[in-house]
């Protein structure tokens, strides 16, 4: 391998993020290179239904930056390190990344789906190493990570806030084709919002707040819930989706769509 100078390392915000800087970390060191740690918020919402809401999506790529910065420093200590984060496409940005810097090296994990998931959801790592021209390293999760919340979850959930109307919640779910959304006031998670809500208030749904009819009492799991547990609460429960939370932090949503996916897959 020619002598790098540019080290792209796509990360998500889980916990492959070590193992990713783990791979490019040797050779950064070796070759004096800066590493780029890039981190894409996945857009939910078309673009033509919300102008491109960066006012949503802000303080997702704060607390993003934020966290690639904190785990940086612990894995690159010494390595000069610039945090991007945008909002996009994964398979699209980093592409685009890896041809404008350009990167002499992309370093990637790869969550090594099968099945019906991987034709439903595609896979970003194969989509990248198609169609950019530095070599790529990557790294697929283990088994017990294939197994855990963090590794099926919809990270970043498009959220609501107490004061949004059941018109504009109800807007956002059709737009993403979710049927739950967190409700999240003051960065801390508040509630749920389900669209079995909002049918149940359809004449009012222009008048009526979300912090009016959400549920408060929120069953969470973290991203290293085991699949199987979050089913079965999901299942006792009757309830369509548990939001994610690690430290405080909302980090995504499970649902039962997502498990059913992961139980195809794994099969």
């Amino acid at each position: 391998m020619t002598h790098l100078r540019k080290i792209l390392c796509a990360v998500d915000l889980d916990d492959n993020v070590a193992t990713a800087l783990a791979l490019a970390e040797p050779f950064a060191r070796q070759n004096q290179a800066e590493v780029i740690v890039f981190h894409v918020v996945p857009v939910v919402l078309r673009p033509e239904s919300v102008p491109v809401s960066s006012d949503l999506y802000q303080p997702k790529t704060d607390s993003a930056r934020w966290k690639l910065a904190q785990i940086a420093q612990r894995h690159l200590a010494g390595i000069k390190t610039e945090i991007v984060v945008e909002l996009g496409d994964p398979a699209a940005m980093i592409i685009a990344m890896a041809n404008q810097l350009p990167a002499d090296l992309l370093v990637m994990t790869t969550h090594g789906r099968r099945g019906l998931s991987h034709l439903v959801l595609g896979s970003v790592a194969e989509t990248v190493m198609r169609k950019v021209q530095c070599p790529v390293l990557t790294a697929r999760n283990s088994r017990a990570d294939q197994i855990s919340v963090g590794h099926w979850m919809t990270s970043h959930p498009v959220v609501a806030s107490p004061e949004d109307s059941l018109a504009t919640v109800s807007a956002r779910m059709h737009d993403g084709r979710f049927r739950s959304m967190p409700v999240v006031s003051a960065g801390k998670l508040a509630g749920i919002i389900t669209d079995r809500d909002v049918r149940t208030h359809h004449l009012a749904t222009r008048t009526v707040a979300v912090g009016e009819v959400m549920t408060r009492e929120v069953l969470t799991v973290t991203p290293r819930t085991s699949i199987l547990d979050a089913a079965r609460l999901l299942s006792e429960r009757k309830i369509g989706a548990l939001p994610v939370m690690q430290d405080g932090d909302l980090v995504g949503i499970i649902s039962t769509e997502d498990l059913l996916r992961a139980f195809v897959a794994m099969q």
